[in-house]
């Protein structure tokens, strides 16, 4: 075989290569979406850091390999890995980061309570006293509105 052929053969499964990783990266970013449940407004900034994101590493593939020159197999080659990726992978993938998740959420959630845990064991041992302030004013402004007329009319 001509060695221009094998380098552009293997041009085209580099190709391949950076499609199934822009795949990976979208199901990342479906992990993500799935557990954060964002605003439309955030949806939108998160798709254009996506789209920012998988641009960028399809340029630095083709740069790494074939020096940015744009062919039409180069990009046959991105749509196929990003096909393969979602017919084979993409389901047993995102199974595995929507567990992985899980578990990242769960372990910070338990941080996050063993940390706010002095504090909360604090306001439910003050709370009492907070509640007894709360009403004082409360109570004066009751008494002053119930009152009004006499202190107004005394000179």
């Amino acid at each position: 075989m001509d060695t221009s052929l094998i380098l552009e053969i293997h041009m085209f499964f580099t190709a391949i290569y950076g499609g199934l990783i822009a795949g990976f990266i979208y199901d990342i970013y479906r992990t993500i979406r799935y557990f954060s449940k964002p605003s439309k407004f955030i949806t939108y900034l998160g798709d254009l850091l996506l789209w920012t994101v998988i641009a960028s590493v399809s340029f630095y593939v083709l740069i790494k390999i074939n020096w940015g020159e744009l062919r039409g197999y180069i990009i046959l080659g991105f749509i196929l890995g990003i096909f393969i990726y979602y017919k084979i992978f993409s389901k047993f993938i995102y199974t595995i980061c929507i567990k992985i998740g899980g578990v990242i959420k769960k372990t910070t959630m338990g941080i996050i309570s063993l940390i706010l845990y002095p504090f909360k064991f604090l306001k439910s041992k003050s709370s009492p006293t907070f509640k007894k302030i709360k009403k004082v004013p409360i109570e004066i402004i009751r008494q002053t509105k119930k009152y009004k007329k006499i202190i107004s009319t005394k000179k």
